[in-house]
């Protein structure tokens, strides 16, 4: 008896994915939970799900506003050193003198009014 090996091809179910999943801390979930909650205290219609919420808020927020936003994440994403450096490199252009004359005389500044504000 002859065994018939019929080539097989597997269907390749793989879906294309439309969505990702991104994670949320408990905090901003509870605030979306809230909103979302609010927004289903209506007598008519099918349930409004937080990606349609956050989709609509998304889509009214102008320009401006979505600038705003951007500027203000982007300026909490700064640690201390950065906000350090940004300021040295703005007002270096108006000191005449080198990064460590100008650290020097900041130190100068900040002591004097240190010891004036301790008394």
């Amino acid at each position: 008896m002859e065994q018939n090996t019929a080539n097989k091809t597997s269907k390749s179910t793989a879906k294309k994915a439309d969505s990702t999943a991104i994670r949320f801390d408990k905090v901003f979930m509870k605030q979306v939970s809230k909103l979302v909650d609010k927004a289903n205290k209506k007598q008519f219609g099918r349930k409004v799900k937080p990606k349609n919420l956050l989709v609509n808020l998304l889509n009214l927020a102008d320009d401006n506003l979505i600038k705003n936003v951007i500027k203000k994440s982007q300026e909490d994403s700064l640690s201390h050193s950065d906000k350090r450096e940004l300021f040295l490199k703005k007002h270096m252009e108006k000191f005449s003198g080198s990064k460590e004359d100008f650290e020097e005389k900041m130190m100068e500044l900040m002591s004097g009014f240190l010891s004036q504000n301790l008394t």
